[in-house]
Formats: C-alpha cells, structure tokens, sequence
C-alpha cells in the first residue's frame, strides 16, 4: 500500500508540475495578443486624429501617399474575386446555341432581338439557358485588300469554332468558300431531316472537303424568315453549321424555325 501511494504521489507531482510550467506560457500569449490589440487600437486611433485635423485635399495626398499599396492589393483582390464569382455564376447557365452573322450590309439598320426571341420560344429555353449572336463581323476574302477590322473579325471567328463556341455561321458565298478547305461544315443532307432536306435541296451550296468529296455545306435563307426577322442583308444569305457542334438538336431546331413557312 505504501509503495502504492509513492507512485500515485509522484504522479500527481509530475502532474502538478506540468500544470504549473503551461500556465505561464498561456498567460504570455493572451498577454501578447491583448497588447497586439491595444496597439492596433491606438494606431487606429492616432490615424483617426491625423486625418481629423487635415483638410480634405490633404487627406486624399495623405491617404494615396501612405495607403496607395494596400489600396492596389484591395482592388487586386476584388477582381479576383469578381472574376471567380463571374465564373462560377456562368457555370450555372447552359448555352443552348451560338451563331455569328458575319457581312451584314444593312448598315447598322438590322436587329436580331426578333430572331433571339423567337429562337428562344422555338427552343423552349429558361431562364438560363443562353442563345448568342456573335454580330458586327465583316471578313474580306481578297488578302490584298483586308483591313485590320477584317484581321481582327478573323480572329474571333477562330477562336469561337477552336474554343468549340460557335454552331452556325450566316454569311456570303465568299466567307462560306474561305472556309471550305478546313472542313469547317457538317453534311447538311446527313444532319437535316428528310423531309426538310428535300424541300432544301436546291437552296444548298456545295463544298469540296479535303477529301475531294463535295457536300451540301450551306443553305441559302432566301427562302426563310430571316431578312423579316432582322434586316440582314446579304446576297443572298447563307447558313452552314460548324463541323465541331455540340449543339445539333437546337441546330435542327433553329433551322426549322427559320423555313417555318416551309411548314404545310
């Protein structure tokens, strides 16, 4: 029973002496964060009186002076964080079709909001679904005579169809021939329905694939409602779908709804 209590003794011993040795340390770091506090506090406070006694010319000199990093780290910070937000927020909206219209010579007297809304009833889009018309874009053939303007549409254009952003392209027989060696369509008699396709067969404009296969790769809109619907003038006006979609049932849809008066 002795030899029992010594052990138990210098347990609790040991224990009290542990005890005793963290009490300190605690007490140091509480000691320490309340002065970071105090002297937070006081440097608030001497900022406070400074600026209070400073006209406001110099208040701006003074605040631009002294602050101008934290400043430019603050607005850094915010465009992250609005550029994440952004993102996230687009990732909770679907893109159900984009298209580019590309030589419009109306003059600026066009409008697609028709066309946009109509598609969008036509599609049965919601709220978040999203329908892009990609317009302003004129594109010269002639290499001699490109402007920078023209560059510049080019660009875009490929950087839609790389980024796999763009379904359908309205343009001329010119820019529809511009991207004929690229295979750039889809066969319009593969993607079309029958029906359709036969009531489109002389509206079609043939291609020649890198294979040397010629294909129906554009559809002339003569026919369709899409000088009613917008004021889009071209002569005439073409649509051809962009080989790498990913939107074919909406394409199907668009198309119909275009040549709706084709319908008995």
């Amino acid at each position: 029973m002795r030899k029992l209590k010594i052990v138990a003794g210098g347990c609790e011993i040991a224990y009290n002496k542990w005890y005793h040795q963290q009490q300190p340390a605690d007490s140091k770091n509480l000691q320490t964060e309340e002065a970071t506090r105090m002297t937070l506090r006081q440097e608030a406070q001497e900022e406070k009186e400074k600026l209070k006694h400073m006209s406001w010319k110099d208040r701006i000199w003074y605040i631009w002076e002294y602050y101008k990093f934290h400043m430019l780290l603050a607005f850094i910070a915010m465009v992250i964080l609005w550029v994440i937000g952004t993102s996230l927020y687009r990732q909770s909206f679907t893109t159900r079709l984009s298209m580019a219209v590309i030589n419009d010579r109306s003059g600026g007297n066009s409008s697609t909001d028709p066309l946009m809304a109509g598609l969008r009833e036509a599609l049965d889009c919601g709220k978040k679904d999203i329908i892009e018309i990609n317009e302003g874009l004129f594109l010269d053939t002639n290499e001699e005579t490109m402007s920078q303007y023209s560059y510049a549409s080019m660009a875009k254009i490929a950087a839609l169809v790389s980024g796999g952003m763009l379904d359908i392209m309205i343009a001329d027989e010119a820019t529809i021939r511009h991207y004929e060696t690229l295979d750039a369509y889809l066969d319009l008699s593969e993607l079309l329905p029958k029906e359709l396709c036969s009531q489109l067969e002389d509206q079609f404009l043939y291609t020649t694939t890198t294979d040397g296969e010629k294909i129906p790769a554009a559809v002339s809109l003569e026919k369709s409602s899409l000088k009613d619907d917008t004021g889009i003038i071209m002569e005439p006006p073409y649509l051809a779908v962009i080989s790498n979609t990913q939107h074919k049932e909406d394409i199907l849809g668009a198309i119909s709804y275009l040549f709706r008066s084709l319908e008995p």
